[in-house]
């Protein structure tokens, strides 16, 4: 099975919010355990990252989860809370003790941008042991990682090799998210996995929907959706934005009126696999309940919220 790591789940200021003392953030200190969100990242088997966003030490550590071996991200938007760009510096050489693979990261030119730039330094993708690739809304990647493990040459004689991982493929489309100015070429994916251990045997390739950050999709999000299901793309998971909780409706992110209406209309176009599960994801401290009180309100429409260490397997 494909295995889904939420690394964080919260919007920008995290939950509990760091200056905050409202009642949700007061709380969510005092339950503690799936309250506490950090920034939204996410992790698919070992190999592939979204978003390495500022949180990406501290949800290492607290789920002792292993990132050596990452070999591809994708990267839904530069805003901070979604790509911190000194995670990628902390893979030059004197920084790790093994010699890492080649990082694939795939990103808008924006993001590419902030990447390449640290502390005031122009960062080459040589120094991070990354290839970057710029890419946008509405494209179809295909992404390869795993087989032999391919170690930069710099590192001295008998360093620690880079982790071993199965040879897996991805497809990926890219589809426009309405969030940010249009220049960030803001997105979100639905991805699924077509060779691997996790893929043999199956009826149909494992599949993800991971939408956050964006409000309620374009019309030309839907068309591609819909041509997805026309080619037999049926998700087995949903991670849809609901930064805004409780909340009023929004044009750049949704409330969880919004997305769960978005995960009903996906499920009437037929693009949900019989089995799927359906999660509310990246939520701020502004509209959002605790995390108890959250999956009461979400149980009678057949949805989870995701938290922090959540894993779900496709």
């Amino acid at each position: 099975m494909v295995r889904l790591t939420f690394l964080g789940s919260g919007a920008a200021e995290g939950y509990p919010a760091l200056w905050c003392r409202c009642e949700r953030c007061t709380t969510a200190r005092q339950r503690g355990g799936r309250n506490l969100r950090f920034r939204s990242s996410a992790l698919v088997n070992d190999d592939l990252l979204i978003d390495p966003g500022p949180d990406m030490v501290a949800a290492a550590v607290r789920l002792g989860q292993d990132l050596a071996p990452v070999q591809a991200t994708l990267v839904t938007h530069p805003h901070t809370d979604h790509l911190e760009a000194s995670t990628f510096f902390w893979r030059r050489k004197g920084f790790v003790g093994t010699a890492l693979p080649v990082l694939d990261v795939y990103a808008s030119r924006a993001s590419i941008n902030r990447i390449t730039r640290h502390e005031g330094r122009e960062i080459a993708a040589e120094s991070i042991h990354a290839r970057l690739h710029p890419i946008g809304a509405f494209q179809q990647l295909v992404i390869t990682t795993g087989g032999e493990p391919q170690p930069d040459i710099r590192f001295p004689e008998g360093s620690q090799q880079p982790p071993i991982t199965p040879l897996r493929s991805y497809e990926v489309r890219t589809l426009g998210a309405s969030h940010a100015e249009p220049a960030m070429e803001p997105m979100f994916f639905a991805i699924r996995q077509v060779a691997g251990p996790e893929a043999e045997g199956r009826a149909a390739p494992p599949t993800l929907l991971y939408a956050t950050d964006t409000g309620p999709f374009s019309e030309e999000a839907w068309t591609t959706l819909r041509a997805l299901g026309e080619q037999g793309w049926r998700f087995d998971a949903t991670a849809i934005d609901s930064t805004m909780g409780l909340g009023a409706d929004s044009k750049g992110h949704m409330s969880l009126r919004q997305m769960a209406w978005h995960q009903d209309e996906l499920a009437r176009l037929g693009l949900l696999s019989e089995t799927a599960q359906r999660h509310a994801h990246h939520f701020s401290h502004n509209g959002t309940p605790p995390y108890e009180e959250l999956v009461a309100h979400l149980a009678p429409q057949n949805i989870q919220p995701s938290w922090d260490g959540l894993v779900v397997n496709l």
